[in-house]
């Protein structure tokens, strides 16, 4: 039987919304942003999304694991320390850089410039989502080994 300490169910804890947010991060590379691009107003779709996703569950989640993945690099070794930054770098600070501006340049284009920016918006968006994709699926199969 193994014996849970206060630190293995905080590791319990981020490696699980590690993975959540990493099949986040797929849903959006595989269905979603594909559904909005066919859409004649994906970019307002894209717009509420972003509204009604900045809730405690996601912002929870979001931050467990970005500041319990730079957690576990300092702290580990081995696959779990490259998972950790991996996980950091490719998902947490392509968010912050890359994916939230572009929201915002969205969320605040008139509604007559919106379809202009979503035009731009779109391939670069996808873009940066499709590699936080990638180092998400990277660090969640090094955290499967």
């Amino acid at each position: 039987m193994t014996e849970f300490t206060l630190l293995s169910i905080a590791e319990i804890i981020v490696k699980l919304t590690m993975i959540i947010m990493i099949g986040l991060y797929f849903i959006f590379s595989n269905t979603v942003m594909r559904v909005l691009s066919d859409l004649e107003n994906g970019a307002d779709a894209m717009v509420l999304i972003n509204r009604h996703i900045l809730n405690p569950l996601f912002l929870g989640c979001f931050f467990i694991s970005g500041i319990g993945s730079l957690s576990l690099f300092f702290i580990s070794t081995g696959l779990l320390a490259s998972a950790s930054i991996i996980f950091f770098v490719g998902t947490v600070v392509v968010t912050v850089v890359f994916n939230v501006p572009l929201n915002n340049k969205l969320k605040d284009a008139s509604e007559y410039h919106r379809d202009i920016v979503w035009k731009e918006y779109l391939p670069k968006w996808v873009f940066w989502n499709h590699l936080r994709t990638v180092c998400g699926v990277v660090s969640g199969t090094l955290l499967c080994l």
